[in-house]
């Protein structure tokens, strides 16, 4: 099973079947997510390179359980990252579901041989795995684009605290925690969350007002009860009050954007209006 050149890289594979190309595609998408994840356990669940659930918390199988909860459905046939060994109580969870590769740094014994139950799950250890290069590089007909990676989430200085009402402190870590996600989301971005779980993720729409209606829809099928005072993320700036709104509507009340739009001032006024909180971070994420 073990690729040489995988090996080079730091991705153990300890069973399941060969890699194809989308895999790989969506591994490298979640351990980019999770490497921005530090200091405490981390569970992302990626689908056709885009999150569908990422969640962080003092405990790994509650990590673990909060990302799964997020969006069941897309997390079918998905690749999950983990930044803890899975434990024996981890795999019984992953072993509930199907799943095409499951990424950890490490995995106990008792473990390992559930999971080898799945002749077809692949399991990869990332323990030794490194991040190297800070480039992305598309390549086109005879001709390519070269960017650096985007590792900045947004500046505490240069927050704008644009509403009457404004956030605590600890909204701050949760509002950094959503902003941080919209950034791997494909644009445009509308990110959802509660106690540092995402609870509904709108990604890759033409139009802005769609991913914050699917963000809104995911939420209400799959988490309804956490969608009240939860925080919403956009990757860019909203172009009209109708986003904001619907998601007002829904129960958001916190809100992180860049700003910058010639109707920023409606913008703010539906959110004020609604007694919720905005932030602009003058910052914007799109991932193309």
């Amino acid at each position: 099973v073990n690729n040489y050149k995988d090996k080079e890289l730091g991705l153990n594979q300890l069973g399941g079947k060969d890699l194809s190309y989308n895999n790989y595609n969506d591994i490298f998408a979640s351990l980019e997510i999770l490497f921005s994840l530090k200091k405490v356990a981390a569970t992302v669940i990626v689908k056709h390179a885009n999150p569908c659930g990422v969640a962080i918390n003092k405990l790994p199988i509650i990590s673990f359980k909060n990302a799964y909860a997020c969006d069941p459905i897309s997390a079918f046939g998905g690749v999950i990252a983990c930044n803890f060994k899975v434990n024996k109580a981890i795999a019984n969870e992953i072993n509930k579901n199907f799943l095409e590769v499951i990424l950890a740094k490490g995995f106990e014994k008792d473990a390992l041989d559930l999971l080898n139950m799945k002749k077809n799950l692949r399991i990869i250890d990332i323990s030794k795995y490194k991040q190297k290069k800070q480039t992305v590089i598309k390549i086109f007909d005879g001709s390519f684009l070269l960017q650096e990676k985007d590792k900045f989430i947004f500046n505490k200085r240069d927050l704008k605290f644009v509403t009457n009402n404004k956030p605590t402190l600890k909204e701050l870590k949760e509002i950094e925690f959503a902003f941080n996600i919209s950034k791997y989301v494909k644009s445009n971005a509308i990110v959802l969350t509660n106690n540092f779980s995402t609870i509904g993720i709108g990604a890759g729409q033409p139009s802005r007002l769609d991913s914050c209606k699917i963000a809104v829809q995911k939420a209400k099928q799959f988490q309804a009860k956490k969608i009240k005072n939860s925080i919403a993320a956009s990757d860019a700036f909203f172009p009209f009050a109708d986003g904001v709104q619907s998601l007002i509507d829904a129960g958001v009340r916190i809100f992180v954007q860049p700003g910058g739009s010639i109707r920023d001032q409606e913008v703010i006024n539906a959110a004020n209006k609604a007694k919720a909180k905005m932030i602009f971070t003058n910052i914007r994420h799109f991932n193309h």
